[in-house]
């Protein structure tokens, strides 16, 4: 089955970019032949940049390997945007051959006008969705429960620190963390991307540790942990100040508090929620940690206070927010389900190119009342 689904996808791409390149072709002849080499050249690395990189990535040199994997997956967004700019140019050309009179018609027909616009278009949409993800939204919530003390939560989602996210891009969110001084800082799964390869080159490790909260940072695992290793992603977070709870429960009396830690549903093994909570005081709130926000009725179920989950990102790109706000009962932002609140974040980082069109990087401040 899965090397049924990988033959469409590859197939769909080699045809998405035949169809675009196609139509960019007619653009060399407006470019002096000592440049049709160059052009050749990024055809062929765009194109073949996110092979290479999942079949020999791990095994080259780390900064290679990102240049492959930003490139790679950059265009793999883009190319949904390239398409869609060749099908209405298209389309408007057909209109315009059967449809329009001649003395009328626009000059959108000649191939050299289509690939100008077709080029200009793309970049400035890649422009737009990288300004757009370089902002970070705060998003704020007010929760009422019953507690001791007032207390302020930071939750984080799908950071995918890794060739995508390096040192320069997790120094800037750990100040927007630490700038809230936050009581506790919560995690919601893939804090890694792909690989700890480059989260070691990195140093990563060592801006998590300067994370400053009073009560300690939690995680639960995510996905791409299974991806990158679990285990070794496990022992990574926690020798560098994160808590790890993978089907775990840990209590914090100061804040009358009992965090929660599903494993990822990645794992067929992972505990039922009845069996993680078992007889745990119900006069604490009870916040509970699972990446995917699947079942939600089952937190509702268990007498949950506050689901914090990520994964979805939202689609991170239009028209595939579209597709996830249709898988997910609640693809982003909160719920309220029976007494039990929900919050799933789009995510502080991203997967792969580093666009967010239609969507939001974020980080979420909770005021617990």
């Amino acid at each position: 089955m899965k090397r049924f689904v990988f033959l469409i996808v590859f197939s769909l791409f080699v045809l998405g970019n035949f169809y675009v390149f196609f139509r960019v072709y007619p653009i060399l002849d407006l470019l002096s032949p000592s440049l049709h080499f160059i052009y050749w050249l990024v055809v062929v690395l765009v194109c073949s940049s996110i092979f290479l990189f999942f079949g020999i990535g791990r095994k080259l040199p780390v900064y290679l390997s990102a240049y492959l994997y930003k490139i790679g997956t950059g265009w793999l967004m883009l190319l949904i945007y390239a398409f869609l700019f060749v099908l209405i140019l298209d389309v408007v050309s057909v209109v315009n051959h059967f449809f329009v009179h001649s003395e009328n018609r626009i000059l959108i027909y000649h191939s050299d006008l289509q690939s100008c616009l077709l080029v200009f278009g793309v970049v400035a949409i890649a422009l737009l969705g990288f300004i757009n993800y370089q902002r970070k939204r705060r998003v704020e919530i007010d929760l009422s429960f019953s507690t001791k003390t007032r207390y302020k939560i930071i939750f984080v989602s799908d950071l995918h620190l890794g060739y995508a996210i390096e040192k320069r891009e997790l120094k800037k969110w750990v100040a927007l963390i630490n700038q809230e001084q936050a009581d506790l800082v919560l995690i919601g799964g893939d804090l890694i991307d792909y690989s700890l390869q480059p989260v070691i080159y990195n140093e990563l490790g060592s801006l998590l540790q300067k994370i400053e909260t009073k009560y300690g940072v939690y995680a639960c695992l995510g996905n791409h942990e299974y991806m990158a290793g679990a285990k070794a992603c496990v022992s990574f977070m926690q020798s560098n100040g994160i808590r790890v709870l993978s089907d775990q429960t840990i209590v914090i009396e100061d804040l009358s508090l009992c965090l929660i830690g599903r494993d990822d549903k990645t794992n067929p093994r992972r505990k039922k929620l009845a069996d993680i909570i078992g007889d745990i005081d119900r006069n604490l709130t009870c916040v509970l940690l699972d990446h995917q926000p699947y079942n939600l009725s089952e937190a509702n179920e268990n007498g949950i206070d506050l689901q914090l989950s990520g994964h979805t990102h939202r689609g991170q790109v239009w028209p595939i927010s579209w597709i996830t706000d249709r898988l997910f009962e609640n693809a982003h932002g909160y719920l309220k389900k029976g007494k039990t609140h929900y919050y799933v974040s789009s995510g502080l980082g991203i997967w792969g190119g580093r666009y967010r069109i239609g969507t939001q990087s974020e980080y979420v401040v909770i005021n617990v009342k």
